[in-house]
């Protein structure tokens, strides 16, 4: 039997972090997070149990990665504050899931193979919801916010920098299976994935280590 990818414990421990420091600092960011984790946790074990039968469950990820698009599109929306941006995150999400069902039903399958065009598309939209994070961090009213200080900051870009990384590691792949490497793409495919994945569960990790901690500002007396 195949042993646990090394993401697999940084998904577990950042799903531990959310946890315990929810019971410290009762933020509501890290309430956000602990069903997402718990999913994508569960989620992973069940990919690494059906593919140490030989098994390829596709349909399993093409779900999950739907409902993580929409939740990221949920959890930008939250703090975006430009009223277009919030606007365009809203509008993602009916449209991507448009996309997702007519893709499975006329293109690409429920559990013939994994959704990469809707994937993509996803994608690069998450892509574009991190910048007009950033954008809305270097604005007049928030330059004297120190942004390595700012949970969400840490969210964004590892989101970035996940996702960024899937497109060129997709494009990767194709290239090398047309090229008659398909192997050596496999290789390839999986070290990087690996590390994206490490970069985004840390970056999590981060991000709830500096949530502030409501349970102490709710103790405070009223003056």
């Amino acid at each position: 039997m195949s042993s646990f990818s090394i993401d697999l414990y940084f998904q577990v421990f950042s799903l531990l972090a959310s946890i315990t420091y929810y019971f410290i600092k009762r933020n509501k960011l890290l309430l956000y997070f602990i069903p997402f984790l718990f999913i994508t946790v569960c989620i992973e074990f069940s990919g690494w149990w059906y593919f140490s039968k030989g098994v390829r469950n596709y349909a399993m990820y093409n779900v999950f990665t739907t409902l993580e698009f929409v939740f990221y599109a949920l959890l930008f929306h939250n703090h975006l504050r430009k009223p277009i941006f919030r606007r365009i995150v809203l509008s993602f999400i009916p449209i991507f899931l448009v996309l997702v069902i007519l893709n499975m039903i006329f293109v690409q399958g429920v559990n013939r193979t994994f959704n990469t065009y809707t994937f993509l598309f996803g994608s690069f939209f998450v892509v574009i919801f991190c910048c007009f994070f950033f954008y809305e961090s270097v604005l007049p009213d928030k330059i004297d916010l120190q942004l390595s200080r700012q949970p969400f900051f840490w969210i964004s870009s590892g989101l970035l920098i996940f996702y960024l990384g899937s497109v060129i590691i997709n494009a990767l792949f194709e290239y090398l299976r047309n090229n008659d490497l398909q192997a050596e793409g496999i290789r390839i495919y999986g070290i990087i994935n690996h590390s994206l994945n490490v970069i985004l569960y840390t970056s999590f990790c981060i991000s709830f280590y500096l949530c502030p901690d409501n349970k102490k500002t709710s103790s405070l007396p009223s003056l």
